[in-house]
């Protein structure tokens, strides 16, 4: 090939992308002006001067030419999972012309016993139906015991056959489809509207297929930019492994039977003025000293009882081995407290009125005390660490039951009973599992209560979105551990604008049309996606603030594949749906706009051998945080400024 044969190839190139990157814009910036025009003007006033305008249309043709002439020039039919993703879009928006050329959209007035065989059209033309229909029953079903509607449903006659048309269940006689839109007041009428696409459903809904084929492909494809960011991730988290592996293989640290130290926890002790179980002190002594209410695979029991007896090794592993860790003078601090008896003053003894508690083998005590008392005082630890020491679990438990008798002889009269042990052993269970089981308690209950998954709202969405960055901070944060402090802060961030719109905290019935299993995997899908994208913002903000961003890099653009992918898959499940409950696939709500533009926004970053400036940290990472700005348009910006069918959540 000459030389001049090459230059023209690589402008012609260069100037595909650049007319390719202003159409993509043009497109973004005329649905986002179009959903601030709608509030204004009206959804009848966008859909004929910019959704249904030709120049609109033409926008998409010119935008899919360019880009299937890139696909070709830079030879992308080479990679099968990149041109199916590619590929894939092209066919939806062939579907969508298809749909808006030939597609036929109306509604139909029917009442008891009348025949009808014509609709009128959105441009109110009269269209003559094939057939017949005739009106035989219209009811509206509500939940039991109440009189909120469930569902609303017509029967109505065509031939010798029976037709139901209810919420999320829309009739079909040859390719029309007939879906529930109001009915009259006494009951005896109802208006049905009609949508006949029999080609464009097909092409669009093969559209989305291609889609998820291509999504599966690129997951599993080798030769995909994610493919390499799971590697090094993989990577990075096998060298983590192995450390702890080793690490916990090389640890000789002596430790109590886990029945041995439970069964200890639940003896009462003196802390911080109040009476509580052991069990309170362990998970705070634990906390302070590891960060955690465990350390390696033992529990906070475990970690107090074993330090009581065998304290040198205890102590060289979590202070003379971390001298550098956090918080060092803290930590020194807390064992100095404990080795002075703060922490384990289990024995109480009442004297007149006042009742005083002392920490085992405590050498000075009254001399009201009797000897027998005093001497069960200050040997009994000591008869149960030989027992513990000896591996003598029967003579050890023998002890501790023996504790909580004189317990319960000196003060058993202000004692916590033993529901409120059990409830104060629940409630440092729920801190050891941290933040995620609230919520999901929550959630759990919400759900069980009201008999729908709780996302039907602004108030359970947002719920939702902090549980799924906690569950994400448990299951990333000992790989990642700057999940341990974005995850949680980006929950919490979720959970106060959940307190703000508390108006959807009360549990209600559900919208007939919102009953639908669809409705809830189209919701959890997005919603995931938008919480990966809040973790991409504010990895971005901590990126600008830190030294590693090398990997603080790759982890944000490994999470940029699932993100996109699922708010994807939500989008066209969210198509599925309304398509199912009122027979139009896509509508431009501005909810569903603002979607696409977030998805049109963030799918750029993954095009960075043709735009290399994300090559380049810095700029990916302010990219991030800008395009964040998309997803608080559509959640909150549609919800509360902009208006639309999806405004109630």
């Amino acid at each position: 090939m000459r030389i001049s044969d090459i230059f023209r190839t690589f402008a012609s190139v260069k100037l595909n992308k650049i007319i390719i990157f202003t159409l993509y814009t043009l497109v973004i910036a005329c649905i986002g002006f179009a959903t601030v025009i709608e509030k204004y003007r009206g959804t009848d006033f966008v859909g004929e001067h910019i959704y249904g305008a030709w120049w609109f249309t033409a926008l998409w043709a010119i935008l899919t030419v360019a880009s299937l002439a890139y696909i070709m020039q830079q030879r992308l039919y080479k990679r099968m999972a990149v041109m199916l993703l590619h590929l894939s879009f092209v066919v939806i928006l062939a579907g969508a012309l298809t749909t808006h050329i030939f597609a036929q959209r109306g509604h139909i007035r029917l009442r008891k016993g009348i025949t009808e065989t014509t609709f009128v059209d959105k441009d109110s033309k009269v269209v003559h139906l094939p057939f017949a229909l005739t009106l035989k029953e219209f009811r509206i079903v509500n939940y039991p015991g109440t009189d909120a509607p469930l569902d609303y449903q017509s029967v109505f006659q065509h031939e010798d056959d029976e037709i139901l048309v209810s919420m999320n269940n829309i009739g079909n006689i040859d390719g029309y489809r007939f879906f529930q839109q109001s009915y009259d007041t006494d009951g005896e009428g109802v208006t049905l509207g009609v949508s006949y696409d029999p080609y464009g459903i097909v092409i669009t809904y093969l559209g989305y297929l291609l889609l998820l084929l291509g999504i599966i492909a690129t997951l599993l494809s080798r030769h995909t930019q994610m493919r390499q960011l799971y590697r090094k991730t993989i990577a990075v988290a096998l060298l983590l492994v192995s450390f702890s592996i080793s690490g916990h293989a090389e640890s000789k640290l002596p430790v109590v039977d886990a029945d041995i130290a439970h069964r200890m926890s639940t003896i009462q002790v003196l802390y911080n003025d109040r009476i509580c179980p052991l069990n309170t002190v362990a998970t705070d002594f634990t906390m302070k000293l590891t960060g955690s209410t465990s350390y390696k695979d033992y529990s906070a029991d475990q970690v107090f009882l074993s330090w009581m007896i065998y304290y040198m090794p205890w102590e060289e592993e979590l202070l003379t081995n971390n001298p550098k860790k956090k918080g060092a003078d803290e930590r020194k601090a807390i064992v100095e407290m404990f080795y002075h008896g703060q922490f384990t003053k289990i024995f109480p003894y009442r004297i007149g009125e006042a009742v005083t508690w002392y920490s085992p083998g405590a050498q000075v005590l009254p001399r009201e005390i009797p000897v027998k008392e005093q001497f069960f005082i200050k040997q009994s630890m000591d008869f149960l660490t030989e027992a513990i020491v000896t591996g003598q679990k029967d003579r050890a438990i023998e002890i501790i039951e023996k504790i909580k008798l004189f317990q319960h002889d000196m003060v058993g009269d202000v004692l916590p009973s033993e529901n409120q042990t059990q409830a104060e052993l629940f409630y440092n269970k729920l801190r050891s599992i941290r933040f995620p089981v609230l919520i999901t308690l929550q959630l759990g209950l919400r759900w069980w209560l009201s008999g729908h998954i709780p996302l039907s709202n602004g108030y359970e969405t947002m719920l939702f979105m902090a549980w799924i960055l906690l569950v994400l901070t448990v299951v990333l944060f000992r790989k990642i551990r700057i999940i341990f402090i974005l995850g949680p802060l980006a929950a919490l961030c979720c959970l106060l604008v959940a307190m703000m719109t508390g108006g959807g905290s009360e549990i209600t019935p559900l919208m007939p049309v919102l009953q639908s299993p669809l409705l809830s995997l189209h919701v959890m899908t997005v919603m995931c996606a938008y919480a990966l994208f809040a973790l991409q913002m504010m990895i971005g903000i901590y990126f600008f603030c830190t030294a590693k961003q090398e990997r603080i890099t790759a982890l944000s653009q490994l999470l940029l594949y699932p993100a996109v992918f699922l708010l994807a898959i939500g989008i066209f499940l969210g198509a599925v749906w309304a398509n199912v409950s009122w027979g139009n696939y896509w509508s431009w709500d501005p909810k569903e706009s603002w979607a696409l533009i977030t998805f049109l926004v963030y799918a750029v970053p993954f095009h960075r051998a043709s735009v290399g400036l994300f090559n380049h940290p810095r700029f990916y990472h302010l990219y991030m945080i800008v395009a964040f700005l998309t997803v608080l348009v559509t959640y909150f910006g549609v919800n509360y400024l902009l208006g639309g069918m999806h405004s109630y959540a």
